[in-house]
């Protein structure tokens, strides 16, 4: 994304946001219910229940990345946080993401999920849509640029809670594909169990519950939270939809 993109986007964010003025309106824009309802009935969620493996493999194999750019914008948003509970919350949620060992790491257990379906483990590191990685690059670049809540909405919101959303509307489809029905006792399922499971439920109530009481206690930084998420959903939405143009077809 050029400068000029680049400015248009936040710009676009900002005026979005003049429409959230309170609390409550924030979370009745951030609905767990309402979003995975939302990302269930779109395109690039229903196709995964009869895409070809192959396919598949492609998607999931870009979608790799993303996981490696949060883990990295995790310790960004760490370092920017105050000392006090959300950065003692990010901490552990990091930890959470790397694991107590390398091989716990949850980037590696998205590695033998890729591997388990078919993709090539000499080849992980190469991403075939290279527009893709540039959105990712862009929100590691406004972590760094911009202020600490407006990261909690980019990468806080933006990430670990719509991310939550978004995976467990694609698993619930991804299960039914009858190819991965064919062969699902040979797939290795434990980053979808963790991600759809309990632990990033827990992630998701930390994170909301600790950002309201930011709120509550400052309510002049919401407008910065509310630009941050929108934007992340903004590129989250143009991630997932890049894919399901270049891969569906």
């Amino acid at each position: 994304m050029d400068n000029s993109n680049h400015d248009t986007a936040i710009l676009n964010a900002t005026n979005e946001a003049k429409q959230v003025s309170t609390i409550s309106e924030f979370w009745q824009l951030t609905d767990s219910a309402k979003l995975e309802a939302e990302y269930a009935a779109s395109n690039y969620v229903t196709y995964l229940e009869t895409a070809p493996i192959s396919a598949l493999i492609h998607i999931f194999h870009e979608y790799r990345f993303f996981i490696k750019y949060f883990i990295s914008d995790l310790g960004i948003l760490q370092y920017k946080a105050p000392f006090g509970k959300f950065k003692c919350m990010i901490a552990q949620i990091a930890v959470d993401e790397l694991g107590q060992e390398p091989e716990e790491c949850h980037l590696n257990l998205w590695d033998n999920f890729l591997v388990s379906l078919g993709d090539d483990r000499e080849y992980l590191d190469n991403s075939e849509y290279p527009e893709n990685i540039e959105l990712l690059k862009n929100l590691s670049s406004w972590m760094l640029q911009r202020g600490f809540m407006f990261g909690v909405g980019l990468r806080g919101m933006g990430a670990e809670c719509l991310c939550q959303i978004y995976l467990s509307a694609a698993y619930k489809r991804l299960r039914l594909n009858p190819e991965i029905i064919e062969k699902e006792s040979e797939i290795d399922w434990l980053f979808w169990e963790i991600h759809t499971g309990e632990e990033d439920k827990v992630h998701d109530r930390m994170v909301r519950n600790t950002i309201d009481e930011i709120l509550h206690k400052d309510p002049t930084q919401l407008t910065e939270l509310v630009v941050g998420y929108q934007l992340a959903k903004q590129n989250w939405d143009s991630f997932w939809g890049n894919l399901h143009q270049r891969f569906a077809g």
